[in-house]
């Protein structure tokens, strides 16, 4: 993926998320289609192991707790057939898209480094205000996680202790901490940015897309129609 240009890729991650959101989970075809794109797609973009498996670690926690609504969804459910598989199938669908989505976004923003989601946004025909929104999005989570990791490194030099029940007592000032520091380095890197004349949003062109661009696109517009259509059939 990293061949593509980076508007490719930010339109292809963004049609194979819609794909997972469209394709219905509870059949067979849907759930081939929709989980299908998302390692598909992760496979194209190259996450390391490591990132998978903190990934896999972060979905299960999010979404292992739905499965303990089961027995009142069983409860609560009709009485055709096995009660427990019939309720299972819900937390079970909303497990498999929420998980699929969290992959695929992660997979695109692997791709996409700072500049080359400032140029993909720039290329797209979308509203300023929505591209600058979505840039200040990007930008302020990687600052606060590269500031959560700076924190953590200058506690554990100090000699704090960071077992599990320290980072719980640390996880209440963390905001106050991001909002010192970032509001200070904010107003540095603005008067700078004033001084120095700086153009805060510029504009490239599709001219760069070449063949395999197209391409790309246009499989992951397949993908995503096979989605609308699967999910138009099971309706």
């Amino acid at each position: 993926m990293r061949r593509l240009a980076p508007p490719t890729r930010l339109v292809c991650g963004a049609l194979v998320f819609a794909t997972c959101l469209v394709s219905p989970l509870t059949s067979l075809p849907g759930i081939c289609i929709g989980c299908g794109a998302a390692i598909g797609w992760v496979a194209l973009c190259g996450l390391p192991g490591s990132r998978l498996l903190a990934l896999c670690l972060y979905s299960m926690a999010l979404f292992l707790p739905l499965f303990l609504l089961t027995p009142w969804l069983a409860c609560a459910g009709p009485a055709r057939g096995n009660p427990w598989l019939v309720a299972a199938e819900i937390p079970l669908a909303m497990s498999l898209r929420g998980t699929a989505c969290v992959f695929v976004c992660a997979a695109t923003m692997a791709v996409l480094d700072m500049a080359d989601f400032d140029a993909a946004l720039g290329s797209l025909p979308i509203p300023r205000i929505i591209s600058q929104l979505l840039m200040q999005i990007a930008h302020q989570t990687a600052m606060l996680t590269n500031e959560s990791q700076r924190i953590s490194t200058a506690l554990r030099i100090r000699g704090l202790p960071l077992d599990l029940a320290a980072k719980l007592r640390f996880l209440p000032a963390l905001p106050t901490i991001w909002l010192l520091r970032i509001m200070n380095r904010a107003d540095r890197i603005g008067t700078a940015m004033d001084l120095r004349g700086f153009e805060f949003f510029t504009r490239s062109s599709l001219a760069n897309c070449s063949l395999i661009d197209g391409l790309a696109v246009t499989s992951a517009l397949l993908t995503l129609g096979a989605g609308i259509s699967i999910r138009w059939l099971h309706a």
